[in-house]
């Protein structure tokens, strides 16, 4: 017996089911609630005990019919599969991503309707195509469950005979920096009379989980390609791998006699020497203060350009085959983050600047915003890895922050430290001190 449960959960599991074990019933008729189905039963039973047959059989013929309205609605979202495709993890503002879902129903009883219905985010970073204001009945729940009361979107399907599959294209159009999921995507259908509306969670299988990036603008990445090429004089950063030999070819006086591929040179060959493959030793990590753009007057819109700066250094340094990491301090998330060059792609980064929000701003005891809180940083990991890191780069939003930052000084020195804040550049102790906003073209020789 168990054996055969396990079979149908992993066949519902890759059918992509949607389960009836919590089903909830909204903007359905009274009539069809379980108090009134018994209400109007108990009703036409007296009816006919006192003779009533008239109003008997009117009694028991609404009974009948919101009884099947309700079994109906039930009925209609069992066997219905759902498959989501085209899902992309990441985007920019501006582009545009289309999914596709597929619904089949696998049963005899037809779908009169069929509506997808899914809650936005509350920052509206992704909005789909098809969307509308939702209903006042609809208001209470999307604040509970956190979703945007501004917008929802909506995919309907008219007619969806028995054993038939449907295809429905959404596209969205992603608006702003953020995270979107669909675990508040819900099947709603229902019975043909209108009188019963069934709602069903999306299977946990098909949920995705959509990243937005921070807005891409034009940046110039020669901060730091400067100070990795100084990092090994005239070599500019660059190092040669001699276990990977990318190729060969003639010998010139200026090569040197360690390149010679001496075993061509005993067959007899021309002299020759070998072509390394080049390598980046090591790359820069950035690690972004997001707190100091917060406090009793956050800074919202200047956090935004940072993050945009930032992420678009990060593209520009993977177009020049530079390794980039990523500290982030503890924010309304949870724990902080630590994404290294040698563990995480630059998609990583990207996803996690888009989750980024800061944490909630700290009160003292008498409910006073503490203005110039400390950051948590898990720095241990910072610490472990200083070694493969070419330099770091501390962003904060003016200098005036970094005298409580314990980061500064006790584990990154000047000797390897950076330091970018967004408001002036003002020089802070013996740490190079760069302008954020001067990195971007349009400032540039400002």
């Amino acid at each position: 017996m168990n054996e055969k449960n396990a079979k149908n959960s992993e066949k519902d599991a890759a059918g992509g089911l949607f389960r009836q074990t919590k089903a909830a019933f909204s903007r359905s008729s009274l009539l069809t609630s379980i108090p009134a189905l018994v209400a109007v039963f108990v009703c036409a039973a007296l009816a006919a005990f006192f003779g009533q047959g008239r109003l008997a059989l009117a009694l028991m013929f609404v009974f009948l019919l919101a009884g099947a309205s309700r079994l109906w609605a039930v009925l209609a979202a069992r066997h219905v599969q759902v498959r989501i495709t085209g899902a992309v993890r990441g985007m920019f503002p501006g582009e545009e991503a289309q999914l596709e879902v597929t619904v089949r129903n696998g049963k005899f009883l037809p779908l009169v309707w069929l509506e997808l219905f899914f809650p936005l985010a509350r920052s509206l970073c992704l909005i789909p195509q098809e969307s509308r204001k939702p209903d006042s009945w609809e208001v209470s729940a999307l604040e509970e469950e956190g979703a945007s009361t501004e917008l929802v979107g909506q995919k309907r399907c008219a007619f969806l005979l028995w054993y038939e599959t449907a295809r429905l294209p959404v596209r969205f159009r992603a608006e702003r920096r953020g995270v979107y999921t669909s675990a508040l995507w819900r099947l709603r259908t229902g019975d043909g009379f209108g009188l019963t509306q069934i709602e069903c969670p999306l299977p946990r299988e098909e949920r995705r989980s959509f990243a937005v990036y921070p807005r891409l603008v034009a940046v110039r990445p020669d901060l730091f390609l400067r100070n990795l090429w100084n990092a090994d004089t005239g070599t500019r950063g660059v190092m040669e791998d001699p276990t990977v030999i990318r190729s060969t070819r003639d010998y010139q006086s200026t090569d040197s006699l360690k390149h010679i591929n001496w075993r061509l040179t005993a067959r007899g060959l021309p002299l020759c020497v070998n072509v390394y493959e080049d390598i980046l030793p090591k790359g820069v990590h950035f690690i972004f203060d997001g707190e100091s753009f917060s406090g009793k007057t956050p800074h919202l819109a200047q956090l935004e350009d940072a993050l945009s700066i930032l992420a678009s250094e990060l593209v520009r340094l993977y177009a020049a085959q530079v390794r980039c990491g990523l500290s982030l301090c503890r924010g309304r998330g949870g724990e902080a983050v630590n994404l290294f060059a040698a563990e995480s792609a630059t998609e990583d980064l990207l996803c996690a600047l888009a989750a980024y929000e800061p944490a909630e701003p700290l009160r003292d005891g008498d409910g006073i915003e503490i203005v110039n809180q400390r950051p948590v940083f898990d720095e241990a990991p910072l610490l472990q890895a200083a070694r493969g890191v070419g330099r770091f780069y501390y962003i904060a939003y003016s200098a005036g922050y970094l005298k409580s930052r314990p980061l500064l000084g006790r584990t990154l020195s000047p000797e390897n430290t950076s330091v970018l804040t967004y408001v002036d550049g003002k020089p802070y102790g013996d740490y190079e001190t760069v302008c954020l906003c001067s990195l971007k073209e349009e400032n540039h020789g400002a």
